[in-house]
């Protein structure tokens, strides 16, 4: 039996957010100790809000293990002991600096199984001042579609990313329960001369049942404010999905000035079991 979810996105005025730092990210100093607290039997993902690339690692003891993703700048770090009350130092040279991550195992509240942090040295902020030089542009000016192709292959190819300077790739990495499925709004590309930013989301149908899910009924949100989307693009045709199908689809907001280091949020239109109480029987 085929689900069919129809719904508008409900939201609050509409309102711009000018770039800042989220509250919830660490700033990581040149040979300061950062303590980064995890859990025996868990992954816990560092996300590093940097174009800059991890260019090394060293781990002074083998109580945990770790892997970096150098597309989506995050390194993943598992404990490699079962019980608690050890700690290791984990090196990573970024640039021309070192930066330290004192890790401790603990089993308590304290582990966090994501971490967000922000380079003190990093001086990508900076680059978005020029953002006001670029006109705004109705949506059919936009492209999308190219846009999105240069995010995709940027995040695997650093020869085309080094000869585009105004890119800027950001991971976000950030999932949302929809109809029995996880909804990831991956990343982000910043388009640092035409004042645009392409945010990419993917989901797999993982249930036995065909689904409705118009681009039209995503939404952005920064701090609960609705930000305008000015396009839309999904990779395939018609808004159906599929029992075991993917669904790209990426979202672009033009001329508002805003700044790739906002904590993005996504809006999704109500599932099933939230309209079901709704519907006669």
């Amino acid at each position: 039996m085929r689900r069919y979810v129809y719904s508008a996105i409900l939201c609050a005025a509409l309102a711009l957010v000018w770039s800042a730092r989220a509250d919830d990210s660490a700033l990581l100093t040149p040979n300061q100790p950062m303590e980064v607290y995890v859990a025996p039997g868990r992954a816990t993902t560092l996300l590093f809000r940097t174009s800059q690339k991890v260019a090394a690692i060293s781990l002074a003891s083998p109580i945990v293990t770790y892997r970096y993703d150098r597309a989506l700048n995050q390194l993943e770090i598992t404990p490699a002991v079962r019980s608690g009350g050890v700690e290791t130092n984990l090196n990573l040279r970024i640039g021309p600096d070192v930066y330290v991550l004192l890790v401790k195992v603990v089993t308590d509240v304290r582990a966090q199984f994501v971490r967000t942090f922000d380079l003190a040295n990093d001086t990508a902020a900076d680059d978005e001042g020029g953002l006001g030089q670029a006109r705004p542009r109705k949506p059919g000016e936009v492209d999308i579609v190219g846009a999105a192709h240069a995010l995709q292959r940027a995040e695997s190819d650093p020869v085309f990313l080094r000869a585009h300077p105004n890119l800027r790739i950001v991971p976000i990495g950030r999932y949302y329960q929809w109809n029995d499925c996880l909804i990831d709004l991956v990343d982000l590309a910043q388009f640092l001369d035409r004042d645009l930013l392409v945010f990419r989301i993917q989901w797999v149908n993982r249930t036995s049942d065909a689904m409705y899910l118009s681009p039209d009924q995503y939404g952005l949100f920064v701090a609960g404010q609705k930000i305008p989307i000015t396009a839309r693009y999904k990779i395939g045709n018609g808004s159906v999905i599929f029992p075991g199908q993917l669904e790209t689809v990426f979202l672009a907001v033009q001329g508002y000035r805003l700044g790739r280091r906002n904590q993005w949020e996504l809006g999704l239109p109500p599932d099933a079991q939230a309209l079901d109480p709704m519907i006669p029987h």
